[in-house]
């Protein structure tokens, strides 16, 4: 861990500092910025109650250089405490749960550059080398078009991981470009290959996207990969703009992936009202879910491994959102399986009593039947406190 944690502070000063040329050390910018993070969790997991306590240090580096040559970094590192070790047994249904021995995941400490990259800029283009992050799509919970760092359902907006590729860019028009990215994993026949095309008209974002990828799937030998990646061919694409007043967004894949084929789609909106009330509506459909419950063990394991993003064909995701004053917020957020009626309900509380300090209260309340996604006795909830500098 020590050799892990000096090589990120390495190549993090590294970015900061390698693109300023010989003798123009006075005309570098860099910038360092980050937070200190504290959390306290619990969770009901069996017949008891579990605690998990960690500590998180983000510290982001950006630094720009001539011609438009700019590099950006950031070290996180993540201390845990408490429960840190979970069985599997404890997040499946109590009839599978009876089944399989006990397989147990243990949380590990965090030591990572959760992005490094140096993007160049030379003219007609503008060229990502590194661990970036390769984000699309218009969905705010469920993105069918982003296909290698799936989001947490629970807390969409939450940082994460970049991943390692090489981009692209070649801007067309204001507001519109053509992207291609190679996500090296192997050889340039076992590389991620993604093609995204965006373009701006009559006040709607518009984009498509093509993609080659290579995915471990999960079989139902408690979450064993399998030993050969297998390729998907995606394709799909985004629109979003504003409706009536309404945002609005709908975005959609096809799949092909070992001779199995699915769709993905998200449709959703938002609207805020005259108090600064925030409403949203996202609906998700996905084509490799079942149908309603009860739900083979194979597909249990492929929902927590991340390999899908639900278990059930039809999903729902809402939020209430409202501020009072300068410093409170207040929120109610909803994610349901409308296939097996079962849902989770996520009030939400911060406090923002100084310019660079925020305090969050998360919950987690899960209602439905033992067998079903949000069914079971797992309620839980969090504690945060963040600084900024």
């Amino acid at each position: 861990m020590r050799s892990t944690t000096r090589l990120a502070v390495a190549a993090c000063a590294y970015l900061a500092l390698a693109i300023v040329p010989d003798g123009a050390a006075a005309q570098q910018q860099v910038r360092f910025t980050g937070y200190l993070e504290h959390q306290f969790a619990t969770s009901r997991a069996g017949d008891g109650w579990t605690m998990i306590d960690y500590d998180r240090l983000r510290v982001d580096v950006n630094a720009r250089a001539g011609r438009g040559t700019r590099a950006s970094a950031a070290v996180v590192y993540q201390l845990y405490r408490g429960d840190t070790e979970r069985d599997v047994r404890d997040f499946l249904p109590d009839d599978l749960a009876a089944v399989i021995g006990s397989t147990s995941v243990e949380l590990e400490d965090l030591h990572l550059l959760n992005h490094a990259y140096v993007r160049l800029d030379p003219g007609p283009f503008e060229i990502t080398a590194g661990k970036q992050y390769l984000t699309w799509g218009a969905g705010f919970a469920f993105n069918p078009t982003e296909l290698f760092r799936p989001k947490n359902l629970l807390e969409p907006s939450y940082d994460r991981e970049g991943i390692g590729a090489l981009s692209a860019k070649v801007p067309l028009a204001s507001l519109s470009d053509v992207m291609v990215a190679l996500v090296p994993e192997g050889g340039f026949g076992e590389s991620g290959k993604v093609l995204r095309a965006r373009h701006h008209v009559a006040g709607f974002d518009l984009s498509a996207l093509v993609a080659e990828v290579f995915e471990s799937p999960v079989s139902g030998d408690l979450g064993t990969g399998a030993e050969e990646l297998e390729r998907r061919f995606a394709i799909g694409g985004d629109v979003s703009g504003e409706l009536l007043g309404l945002g609005v967004w709908v975005e959609a894949t096809w799949s092909n992936r070992a001779d199995e084929r699915w769709v993905e789609t998200t449709v959703g909106g938002n609207y805020t009202l005259a108090d600064g009330t925030l409403l949203m509506l996202e609906g998700y459909y996905n084509g490799r879910g079942g149908s309603g419950e009860p739900y083979p063990l194979e597909l249990w394991l492929q929902r927590l491994s991340g390999d899908m993003r639900s278990l059930g064909k039809g999903m729902a995701y809402g939020v209430v959102n409202r501020p009072f004053g300068q410093l409170w917020t207040v929120g109610l957020s909803t994610l349901a399986n409308v296939s097996d009626g079962s849902f989770v309900l996520i009030p939400t509380l911060s406090y923002a009593f100084a310019q660079n300090v925020d305090l969050v209260f998360n919950g987690a309340f899960y209602v439905g039947a033992d067998g079903t996604e949000f069914g079971g006795d797992n309620h839980g909830g969090f504690l945060r406190g963040r600084v900024y500098f």
